[in-house]
């Protein structure tokens, strides 16, 4: 059996992208309809203190603001080395040259804030209502304890 062993740069980049990118979960209720559904999510995003700012009840379509999110500085630094060679011409007693240019790139983001935003769909899936949450970067995983609001109103509900 061979092991796969991943060099610190990837498990480094797995990492970055894993807290950087946005969240998206779909969660399944069993047994209801879309009508018993809108009022408990209507119900979470008010007691969250979150914003309706898009909403289409007849495909079921929401976008929510989750309010601001402070993003801090972010300053990266890449160093660039480049070495020419230069060997000397057959049959002569000159030196070999090397020519070294080095660069320095140095990037920097200040803090900031940042509007944390998600989508939200709402479908009827025969017996069963879907919930399909996608939220921008800076809402990461906001809206996770979802799940245990609407199993509160006694709901099975599936993580999907």
């Amino acid at each position: 059996m061979k092991a796969i062993r991943l060099s610190p740069i990837l498990a480094f980049l797995l990492v970055a992208v894993l807290f950087l990118s946005g969240c998206k979960s779909s969660l399944l209720v069993r047994d209801t309809t879309i009508k018993n559904i809108i009022p408990i999510f209507e119900d979470y995003v008010g007691t969250h203190n979150y914003k309706i700012t898009y909403r289409n009840d007849t495909i079921g379509s929401y976008r929510l603001s989750l309010g601001n999110v402070y993003e801090p500085e972010v300053s990266e630094t890449t160093k660039v080395k480049e070495i020419t060679k230069q060997p000397p011409p057959k049959n002569s007693n000159l030196p070999y040259t090397a020519y070294e240019e080095t660069t320095w790139k140095t990037v920097s983001v200040p803090g900031h804030y940042v509007e944390a935003t998600a989508r939200v769909n709402i479908t009827q899936q025969g017996n069963n209502v879907l919930l399909v949450i996608d939220t921008n970067d800076a809402g990461g995983s906001s809206l996770d304890d979802i799940y245990d609001y609407i199993r509160g109103f006694g709901y099975v509900v599936d993580k999907k």
